[in-house]
């Protein structure tokens, strides 16, 4: 019988621990990254990954907020009596847009990263527009319009896409549907729609064309965001009796689930940096902001 050198043994049990401990890393849990006592939304983080805004009404009213990673502190980027929510990259990190709630209407603005130069009215019609999305090539804008009607909780909405934001209040429609975001080669939009009595995710095409259904569970899929390569779509579901964070390949395959936690996660967002940023819900009145590696 053959016996295994003492050197092979020794690097076979170092090869061993350095794989333990890679699926120990693997399986690291959720991290929290805010601390607020009211509820923290909205997560999205910069192109460039140094920065993540979110919306919070741990002042009063929701207002939009950033953090810079190694850096401490929350600053707080909007001041207004009325909710400021959805916040949105622009493709160089410099800018952000957002919702506004402080005409009374729904409206879209935009910010420098600072909120240094005051804020720019994107929008300025009648209907509600939420959701905003900067196209990740030559500048356009994705929102999401709507019927602003007394006593309706929530309009049939469509996804529009203005060539240049400063065309914003003359956008095309698209499609039936809401919560818009491009694929990061801007050739595709991922939404979601009802046309099936609940949400599912949806693909299409940047003009509108071959519209395909990725999700079809009888439950509510919601909240899609592309990984950063394209090849992944990230959505909220409560297929399993809560929401809970879920993965798929960007056709609509492979759905598996990412988060088991008891509690409502809603609104990823996937980092560069290899993280997966949602809200945590600990009850009405609260929730937070968590990570998880991305898969």
């Amino acid at each position: 019988m053959s016996v295994m050198p003492r050197c092979t043994r020794r690097s076979l049990g170092a090869l061993l621990v350095g794989t333990l401990c890679v699926a120990a890393v693997a399986q690291e849990g959720p991290k929290q990254i805010t601390f607020g006592d009211k509820r923290d939304l909205d997560p999205v983080v910069s192109p460039n990954g140094d920065h993540l805004a979110f919306a919070s009404n741990r002042t009063g009213s929701f207002d939009i907020f950033m953090l810079t990673f190694g850096k401490t502190g929350v600053f707080q980027l909007t001041q207004s009596k009325k909710d400021d929510r959805y916040p949105s990259w622009s493709p160089d990190s410099k800018k952000i847009v957002f919702y506004s709630n402080r005409t009374g209407k729904g409206d879209v603005y935009e910010m420098a990263r600072d909120g240094s130069s005051g804020f720019l009215q994107l929008t300025d019609r009648t209907d509600l527009e939420e959701y905003p999305s900067c196209a990740p090539y030559g500048g356009g804008l994705l929102l999401a319009r709507g019927p602003k009607k007394a006593f309706q909780l929530r309009p049939k909405m469509q996804v529009v896409l203005a060539d240049e934001k400063g065309r914003a209040n003359n956008a095309r429609p698209l499609a039936d549907g809401d919560e818009a975001r491009f694929a990061p080669n801007g050739k595709k939009i991922v939404f979601v729609s009802r046309r099936t009595k609940n949400n599912d995710v949806w693909l299409m095409n940047t003009d509108g064309t071959q519209q395909m259904q990725l999700t079809t569970d009888p439950q509510n899929d919601e909240n899609p965001v592309f990984s950063p390569d394209g090849d992944s779509i990230v959505f909220a579901s409560n297929r399993t009796g809560n929401f809970d964070i879920w993965v798929m390949d960007a056709d609509g395959g492979n759905q598996r689930q990412l988060t088991t936690h008891a509690a409502n996660e809603k609104q990823p967002c996937w980092s560069v940096g290899g993280y997966i940023y949602y809200t945590h819900y600990e009850g009405e009145t609260k929730s937070n902001i968590f990570r998880i590696d991305a898969p």
